[in-house]
C-alpha cells in the first residue's frame, strides 16, 4: 500500500485529499445519510473525526466530484449537484460570555451576507440566519445544507456556570430553530456534539432531528475499526513494529490495548480513537496522546464531590436515556463520562435494555486517573504524579515497609475539606486512584477461589497481596489473608510475595496500623 502522511489535526476533507494524507474511506456512510433522511444528530467524544465527517459532507454537497475519485461513493448512484452550504463550526469557541458568542455568529453571518449579496446585519441573530437560508434558496434554486460542528461546545465548556450556560442556550436555541422553521428551504442538516441537551430545551423546537448516535448502523461512522486499521494503515503498523522491535501482531496488540475499545451501540465493533492511533503511527511510538488535548476540570471536580466509589462508577450500568442525556447536575456524572469518552459500552443486557460501561483502554485509564489525582490530593499534577512515582519505585524494589510509610505520607496530604463525605468512600477512592496509576499490574477486587483480594500488585519480581480494613486492625486484615489462602495462587510464581494488612482510621483519616509478612 502507498505510504501516506497521517492526518493529525487535518480536518478539512479537500486539504486532506489534495495534500496526500491518508483517508480512511467513510463515504458509504455519507451516501447512507443523504439517501435515508434529512435531519440528523450525531454525538461522539472529542477527537473522533466529527469535523472531518462534516467537511466530507460539505465537499459532496458542493459538487466536488474529483475529490471522491476511487472512494466508495464514486461508484454509487448519487446526484453530484452544487448546493448552498452553511457550515457553523464551534470547535474552537468556548464562549466565555454571551457577547463573545453573539460576535462569533454575527461574524459568520456577515461573511455569508457577502456571498449572497444581502444585508441582514440589522436583524436579530435568528432572523439573520433565516434570511440567509431563504436567500440562498431563492438565488440558486437549490435547497440549502446546514452543518453545525460541535453545536454544544459553548454549553459543555461552561457547565459549571449556570447563569452563563442559560444565557448561551437562549442565544443558540432560536438560531437552531431555523432547521425546522426553514424546512422548505433545507435539503439536509447534520449537527454534531458530545451529548443531547434535552432538559435544557435546546431541542424543544427540533423534534425533527434523527439521533443516530447509538444506532448499530452508524456505530463506525467516526473512528477506526480493526479492519480499517489493517486495510488502510498497515504501512504505519509495519513502521512502528520495526521502530519498536516488536512483531507485526505484537504491535497490533499494543495499539489495541492503548487506543481501541470504544463501542457506541449494542452491536458496535471495536473502535479506535483516530487521533491517538494516527499520532502513535506517525511518531512510531506508543504514547498517551488523547487526554493531553484537554481534560474537563469541571468533570474532575464533580467526581471528587461524588459519594459513589469510583471503582463502581467505572463499572456501572445505564439505559440509553441516561447515556444520551446531558441533564448533568454533578451528583451522578455517568452521562458526561460516557459522552466525553472516559467511559464506553462494554456489554448490553437485552432483557433489561441496559448497557454495561467501563474504561475503553489503557490510554484513557491513565489520563483519567492522572486527571483525578491532583483533585483528590489538592495539589498540582506534577507534584501528585511524583509522589506516585516514588511509590512505584518502592514497590518495584520490594521495599514494602517504605511503600506503606510513603503511602501514609501521600494520604496525609488530602485536606480535611475533601473528606466531608463517607470516610470509607474517600479512603477507597484515594487508594483506587493511586494504585491505578502505579501501572497496569495493579488489580482491585482480585477474585480467588476463597474470596476477593482488595488490592493485588504484580511486578516482575514481587507480588503484593493487600487487605484493607476500616476502624478495625491490621492484625484482622492480615488474618483474613492467611485464613482465605490469598497467597496460594502465587505459590509457584517464582516471585517474592508480601502480605500487607492495612487499617484505616476514620478519625485520623489515614492508615494508623499495618502489618507486613512474607508468604
Amino acid at each position: 500500500m502507498e505510504r501516506k502522511r497521517f492526518p493529525i489535526g487535518v480536518e478539512n476533507f479537500e486539504a486532506l485529499i489534495t495534500g496526500g494524507y491518508l483517508y480512511v474511506d467513510k463515504t458509504r456512510y455519507v451516501h447512507d445519510l443523504i439517501s435515508s433522511s434529512k435531519y440528523y444528530l450525531l454525538c461522539r467524544p472529542r477527537r473522533f473525526g466529527k469535523s472531518l465527517l462534516l467537511s466530507t459532507i460539505e465537499a459532496f454537497f458542493l459538487g466536488k466530484r474529483s475529490l471522491f475519485e476511487g472512494l466508495a461513493i464514486s461508484e454509487m448512484d448519487v446526484e453530484w449537484k452544487r448546493r448552498p452550504v452553511f457550515h457553523l463550526n464551534f470547535v474552537n469557541l468556548d464562549a466565555s460570555s454571551g457577547d463573545e458568542l453573539r460576535k462569533f455568529l454575527n461574524t459568520q453571518f456577515d461573511d455569508w451576507d457577502k456571498v449572497y449579496g444581502i444585508n441582514s446585519g440589522e436583524k436579530p441573530l435568528p432572523q439573520r440566519f433565516q434570511t440567509l437560508i431563504e436567500a440562498a434558496y431563492a438565488q440558486t434554486g437549490e435547497r440549502a445544507v446546514i452543518l453545525i460542528d460541535e453545536y454544544d461546545k459553548p454549553l459543555v465548556a461552561n457547565l459549571d456556570n449556570e447563569r452563563l450556560n442559560e444565557e448561551l442556550r437562549n442565544i443558540l436555541k432560536p438560531v437552531y430553530a431555523n432547521l425546522k422553521r426553514c424546512d422548505g428551504a433545507i435539503a439536509f442538516a447534520l449537527l454534531t456534539g458530545v451529548g443531547r441537551f434535552s432538559r435544557l430545551s435546546i431541542f424543544s423546537d427540533l423534534n425533527n432531528l434523527r439521533d443516530i448516535s447509538m444506532l448499530d448502523r452508524y456505530s463506525a461512522i467516526c473512528g477506526i475499526t480493526e479492519e480499517e486499521l489493517e486495510e488502510f494503515c498497515r504501512f504505519g503498523v509495519e513502521a512502528l513494529a520495526e521502530e519498536s522491535g516488536m512483531s507485526f501482531r505484537e504491535t497490533l496488540e499494543a495499539l489495541k490495548s492503548n487506543y481501541d475499545g470504544y463501542h457506541f451501540s449494542e452491536k458496535s465493533p471495536d473502535i479506535y480513537n483516530p487521533y491517538s492511533l494516527f499520532t502513535a503511527l506517525e511518531n512510531r511510538k506508543i504514547g498517551a496522546y488523547w487526554y493531553t488535548t484537554g481534560t474537563p476540570s469541571f468533570l474532575m471536580k464533580q467526581l471528587r464531590k461524588s459519594r459513589s466509589p469510583l471503582s463502581g462508577l467505572l463499572n456501572e450500568e445505564a439505559d440509553e436515556r441516561e447515556l444520551q442525556g446531558s441533564d448533568f447536575d454533578g451528583s451522578h456524572p455517568l452521562s458526561l463520562l460516557y459522552q466525553t469518552g472516559y467511559l464506553t459500552i462494554k456489554g448490553y443486557d437485552p432483557e433489561l435494555e441496559t448497557y454495561r460501561l467501563g474504561l475503553p483502554n489503557q490510554e484513557v485509564a491513565k489520563g483519567f486517573f492522572e486527571g483525578l489525582l491532583p483533585c483528590y490530593l489538592d495539589t498540582v499534577k506534577n507534584e501528585a504524579l511524583e509522589k506516585v512515582r516514588d511509590l512505584y519505585r518502592d514497590i518495584r524494589e520490594g521495599n514494602a515497609e517504605r511503600f506503606v510509610k510513603r503511602l501514609r505520607t501521600v494520604l496525609a496530604g488530602v485536606p480535611y475539606h475533601l473528606s466531608n463525605a463517607s470516610h470509607e468512600v474517600y479512603f477507597e477512592n484515594n487508594l483506587y486512584i493511586i494504585f491505578s496509576l502505579l501501572g497496569f499490574y495493579t488489580t482491585t477486587e482480585y477474585q480467588t477461589s476463597n474470596g476477593r483480594i482488595d488490592i493485588l500488585i504484580d511486578t516482575p519480581s514481587f507480588i503484593y497481596v493487600i487487605e484493607l480494613k476500616l476502624d478495625k486492625s491490621a492484625e484482622e486484615a492480615l488474618r483474613q489473608i492467611n485464613e482465605k489462602d490469598y497467597c496460594l495462587p502465587f505459590s509457584f510464581s517464582g516471585k517474592k510475595v508480601f502480605k500487607i494488612g492495612l487499617n484505616f482510621s476514620s478519625r485520623k483519616r489515614n492508615i494508623d496500623d499495618w502489618k507486613i509478612e512474607e508468604c
